[in-house]
């Protein structure tokens, strides 16, 4: 966290997703206030601006140096002169940047090298006095010289002496990479395509300019990697600017201020106004709180009609007060009872349903409980499409368009507010859903948080379709699994007798054997589109020069399926068959409006708890007895293998599966990820409260092994016992969509408008969508994929999941699933159990096809490395998509 101190220390992100460690690591261990501009600000007086600050750091990113608009104001820190000269680090483009500036080159190495572990060796001078090796991550594609490294020999040492002709006479080497050092994290063929030595350090001669090729901040570089900033930090604390006066801030402010008054309306600069007034404000504090939530006048509240319609529970708020909700509760042991009988018991699966099922994969922390959710046609619903700025609510048949500019500008402003208005009775603490919302995000709605809007053109049919669509639920059942307990309750006022009845109902019941999961008739006329082959991996090739060109360190690229059925299929039995073949802690049966989602996901995104006050003694000065805690958990997974690769042999063991995984390609691809969400969590929780309990770890599975991470985090909040719900209703230019600018969105990752404090669904905002489904950098990464797919993702790669009145929640990616959507103009007719051996088609194919009676789509992808291949990538997307299509296929083998 940051400390009091008179350092403040501009960060220039160049919009990259490790941003955010970087300004972590420099709080803790510099202790330093760090104020973060973006690389295109609109900036009056950039020399005047930088007055305040006792140093700099020019961030990495995706691009060029050679390109202006990629380094923005870097590429001016080398211009600055006499008492305008500040010390200045530049890591990765900054450091490219500095290279460059000064008379240096730039080239691409023949193999990049990204989430790559490697041993750099520095000269001993400077800020690599004494210290002689570090072991860091690289994240690079482009590389800096100052001299002719081609030709140099490999040698034993850095021995000064013996340094080559310089063409860069002001900068000076400080580390090498040599090729020699890490020959156990190279490919075969990265000894002879990479020069033997690379640049990774240098500083001039005679201004405090430094800059690095690596990331001191990655959750797998060494302690003396840090060491190196600190001791950046030790000589730019030496550093006397010539004496002149300082502006202070407050004066700084009135002045820029009258400036941007002078700026013509309508231009870019107009555009930027707003962020730039942000960031001279943020220069008072750090710009990672310590508790995560900002100081100031608070705002007005959100109109309390702009929220209501809460079913039963809803009581309209007098005075911004919040209502309360009680939980109804009774307890049974699970017997021989089981998710699927519970269902059908209680004829949920013939309508709407919300089920969250883990049943058939146990573990501690994940599958610990299922929840069904009972829907009625009377339960408020709230939809939203990307944009369009609004929210749609639905209940009692009525339909309601609210204006999300009234709500902070976003939809997860409107979430927040409308969920923080409960405050919940109950004891019954170990249940993780007492009730609330529950639904899915889709990939596209994800995009907007992010400054992305949809741009892929969409059929008729499909842009009537809700890219976010929750439904409020106020009864539900929930399997504690580990307890072998079954919870029945509701928060519907006066609704004991239901309770009452159902408990009867599923004590007194004798079991039912669950529907068959196995269709009992054949379509004869079952068409799949599958994916084209020559068109993926000439996209697979597209992802891999934007890699090399240095724009993304990885993307997941993906594809969808399609399968053509002339019948209604029933979607539960199918549900039922997936189940059972892809058996995974975050299985989900959603009917939901024109909705049919069939899930067995293997990976969680988000789990965070409901506010509570820390156990035991507290040595963490930022918790007091006014304040709360909520922890978080991401569980991203990236790198897997089956575990019966041949059906004719064994099944492989752990060791040998942790051997497969074990590769620079595979590891390189989870790290990548590790990072990125550390990156977009400590932007919420804060410095000093993210930390990685398990880095790729091999986890079994009934089908698979997985190369798993867990990140989690601690958000403290202001102790929620006051009543009053505060939301901005003020903020016009922060609650305009974000333009599609095809480069940078001109609106910040946060919910805009908001100064209530602050809760699990802003973790939620800001990490979306996910990273294991996107690449990194985020922004970048998913820019150029919307380039490359040419349909929407929708729901695939989104989240699905609740948010409880008690102010929990839990979100799993969509993947492994298949998705229907009832369209008006489709054939409706009724379901059928029948399947058959399916005729299979290319897209191409597919496109001459009209579409009637059922349609499921299938979504599958992977992440696309340097160290990938067309083959390989085209191979694993296939092995996923099977691993969901074997469902319409009979008992086909099928991967993750």
């Amino acid at each position: 966290m940051p400390h009091a101190t008179t350092h403040r220390v501009l960060f220039i992100d160049a919009y990259d997703s490790f941003t955010n460690n970087i300004i972590a690591l420099l709080e803790t261990n510099l202790r330093v206030e760090v104020t973060t501009i973006k690389i295109n600000e609109a900036i009056p007086d950039f020399a005047a601006f930088l007055r305040p600050f006792s140093a700099v750091i020019a961030g990495p990113g995706p691009g060029d140096p050679r390109n202006c608009k990629d380094v923005g104001w870097i590429g001016e820190l080398w211009k600055l002169e006499g008492q305008d000269v500040l010390p200045v680090l530049g890591i990765c483009l900054g450091f490219q940047s500095l290279v460059l500036a000064f008379g240096g080159t730039i080239d691409r190495l023949r193999e990049p090298r990204h989430g790559i572990v490697r041993k750099v060796r520095g000269s001993g001078e400077g800020i690599f006095r004494g210290i002689e090796e570090v072991e860091t991550v690289q994240y690079h594609s482009l590389c800096a010289s100052i001299g002719p490294e081609s030709k140099h020999e490999r040698t034993e040492s850095c021995d000064s002496s013996k340094k080559p002709l310089l063409k860069c006479l002001d900068l000076r080497p400080l580390a090498w990479d040599y090729d020699m050092d890490n020959t156990g994290d190279r490919t075969d063929e990265s000894f002879s395509v990479n020069p033997p030595r690379v640049l990774v350090a240098v500083e001039h001669k005679t201004k405090p300019f430094f800059g690095l090729q690596f990331h001191a901040e990655s959750i797998c570089s060494n302690s003396n990697a840090g060491k190196v900033i600190e001791a950046w930090w030790e000589i730019a604390k030496k550093w006397r600017r010539p004496s002149r006066y300082v502006e202070p801030l407050s004066s700084l402010l009135r002045s820029f201020s009258a400036d941007l008054r002078d700026v013509q309306v309508g231009s870019r600069d107009e555009n930027m106004l707003p962020k730039y007034q942000r960031a001279i404000e943020d220069s008072k504090t750090s710009s990672i709180s310590s508790n995560g939530t900002s100081d100031g006048v608070e705002p007005d509240q959100i109109p309390v009609e702009a929220l209501k319609g809460c079913n039963g529970v809803y009581h309209p708020r007098r005075h911004g007060r919040r209502c309360t909700v009680q939980v109804l509760t009774s307890l049974i042991d699970v017997g021989d009872a089981t998710v699927p009988s519970v269902c059908e018991k209680l004829y949920l699966t013939d309508g709407e349903a919300v089920i969250l099922d883990s049943e058939l994969h146990q573990r501690h922390d994940v599958g610990e409980h299922s929840i069904i959710g009972l829907l009625s046609p009377d339960s408020l619903r709230l939809e939203c499409q990307v944009g369009t700025n609004e929210v749609r609510r639905i209940h009692d048949g009525q339909s309601e368009i609210i204006n999300l500019q009234h709500c902070g500008g976003s939809i997860f402003s409107y979430l927040k507010s409308f969920m923080s208005q409960y405050k919940v009775e109950c004891s019954n603490t170990g249940v993780p859903f007492w009730g609330g919302l529950m639904g899915f995000i889709s990939y596209e709605a994800c995009l907007e948080t992010i400054g992305i809007t949809q741009s892929q053109a969409r059929t008729r049919e499909s842009s009537q379709r809700p890219d976010l669509s929750f439904i409020f639920v106020e009864r539900s059942i929930v399997f504690d699994h580990f307890h072998q307990k079954i919870h029945i309750q509701t928060i519907k006022p006066g609704d004991q007798d239901w309770v009452d009845k159902t408990t009867l109902r599923l004590k007194s019941t004798r079991p039912t054997t669950p529907k068959s999961s196995r269709p009992s008739h054949l379509f004869p006329d079952a068409r799949m589109s599958l994916p084209d082959a020559a068109s993926y991996q000439a996209k697979v090739r597209a992802c891999q020069s934007a890699i090399r060109a240095g724009d993304s360190y990885e993307l997941c690229l993906t594809n969808q399926a399609t399968i053509h059925v002339p019948n209604r299929l029933k979607s539960w039995p199918l549900y039922l068959r997936l189940r059972s073949l892809n058996p995974a802690p975050f299985s989900a049966y959603l009917r939901l409006g024109k909705l049919t989602l069939l899930s067995s996901s293997p990976e969680r995104f988000l789990r965070w708890s409901r506010p509570k006050k820390p156990s035991g003694p507290s040595t963490d000065d930022a918790f007091d007895g006014a304040e709360k805690a909520i922890s978080c958990q991401f569980r991203p997974i990236k790198g897997t293998v089956k575990r019966q690769p041949d059906p004719n042999l064994p099944p492989i063991t752990l060791a040998e599966a942790t051997a497969l995984l074990a590769t620079p390609k595979e590891r390189a691809e989870n790290l990548m990820i590790v990072d990125l969400i550390r990156h977009d969590l400590y932007g919420v929780v804060g410095s000093g409260r993210v930390s990685v309990p398990k880095l790729m770890v091999v986890e079994e599975y009934a089908t698979l092994f997985q190369l798993v991470s867990v990140v989690e985090g601690t958000l403290t909040i202001k102790d929620a016992n006051n009543d009053d719900v505060h939301c901005d209703n003020n903020s016009e230019d922060s609650s305009r969509p974000a333009e599609n600018n095809p480069d940078y969105p001109s609106t910040e990752k946060t919910l805009h408008g908001t100064h209530a404090p602050k809760a699990g669904i802003d973790i939620l905002a800001a990490s979306l969508p996910p990273g294991s489904m996107t690449g990194a950098p985020k922004l970048r990464s998913c820019q150029i994929l919307r380039s490359l797919e040419s349909r929407p993702r929708g729901i695939y790669s989104g989240v699905l999941g609740y948010m409880d009145v008690g102010g929990g929640g839990d979100f799993s990616v969509v993947i492994r699933s298949t998705v229907r959507w009832d369209d008006d103009n489709a054939v409706s007719e009724p379901e059928t159990d029948s399947m058959t051996n399916n005729d299979v088609a290319t897209d191409r194919d597919a496109e001459k096809q009209h579409v009637n009676g059922d349609e499921w789509t299938i979504g599958a992808g992977g992440a696309v490395t340097s160290l990938s291949t067309e083959e390989g990538e085209w191979e694993e997307m296939i092995a996923k998509l099977r691993s969901t299509l074997r469902l319409f296929e009979g008992d086909g083998q099928g991967g993750k």
